[in-house]
């Protein structure tokens, strides 16, 4: 079967499932949340299947489409705010609202992580090791070969994912599985810094995390977000997400946090 064929069976496929795309996603996901409507959830559910299967088959969509993926997005971030999740609620404010301009995040999210907090000290001792040896220190990341093989590092890779979270074989950073605040911001990262020597020997480190808002299409992965709604979830394919950026109700962004310390590198 030839490509184009191949479309129009999913097209056929989507008609004959066909469901009315409804109005304001936040009053529905509001009553599956407060009165525990599964009738609301069904309707949200189906509506997001339905253009999942529009946008797998590359079909047009309608105003009507593009504006429930858009307020469903926004209505992220009222429930990411009501939740405790405001840097993530931002974040998906910002997919549909921000025009691809860079995000500058509130850092408390990074920073007060298990993880961080502990690669942070691990780093410090690389730097203050690299300083001492008289090699270069200025800019380390946590992906660094050398620091990654140092026994530094060591402890990172051990940590527990679920409570802590942990450091990968290739450097990258994996938020906590039950810090939701972090983990729904930003599940992988790096850590960053660029350090430089003050007067007395310290050093001044500015710490930062740079990511990208993005989603995997649905020809790479078939990767999905959970949304909690009270006692259900919704599920909504991260190919859609990204199919949002085809259609103009989404665009992708950078995004980033910074904040500073000044230590004593005297070991």
């Amino acid at each position: 079967m030839s490509k184009k064929d191949n479309l129009k069976k999913k097209a056929e496929a989507c008609l004959a499932k066909k469901v009315d795309i409804p109005m304001s996603p936040l009053w529905h996901m509001g009553k599956a949340v407060k009165f525990g409507s599964d009738s609301n959830l069904k309707i949200m559910q189906e509506a997001i299947d339905y253009l999942t299967c529009k946008a797998q088959a590359k079909m047009e969509f309608n105003a009507d489409d593009k504006e429930f993926l858009k307020e469903l997005y926004e209505a992220f971030w009222w429930g990411g705010h009501y939740s405790g999740l405001k840097e993530a609620a931002q974040l998906a404010n910002h997919y549909v609202n921000g025009n691809g301009v860079p995000l500058r995040i509130n850092p408390e999210v990074y920073k007060t992580s298990k993880i961080v907090i502990a690669t942070m000290s691990a780093m410090k001792l690389f730097i203050a090791e690299r300083k001492n040896k008289r090699k270069p220190f200025t800019n380390i990341r946590c992906d660094h070969v050398e620091f990654r093989q140092s026994k530094y590092a060591a402890p990172l890779r051990r940590m527990n994912y679920m409570t802590e979270g942990k450091m990968k074989p290739s450097g990258v950073l994996e938020a906590a599985q039950k810090n939701h605040r972090l983990h729904k911001t930003d599940g992988h990262f790096y850590l960053d810094s660029f350090n430089l020597v003050i007067n007395g020997g310290g050093i001044k480190t500015t710490w930062s995390v740079k990511s990208i808002y993005d989603f995997e299409p649905f020809e790479k992965k078939d990767y999905y977000t959970e949304i909690p709604l009270g006692d259900f979830k919704l599920i909504l394919p991260d190919g859609l997400s990204e199919y949002m950026t085809r259609i103009g109700v989404a665009k992708v962004f950078h995004y980033s946090a910074e904040w500073q310390e000044t230590w004593s590198a005297v070991q």
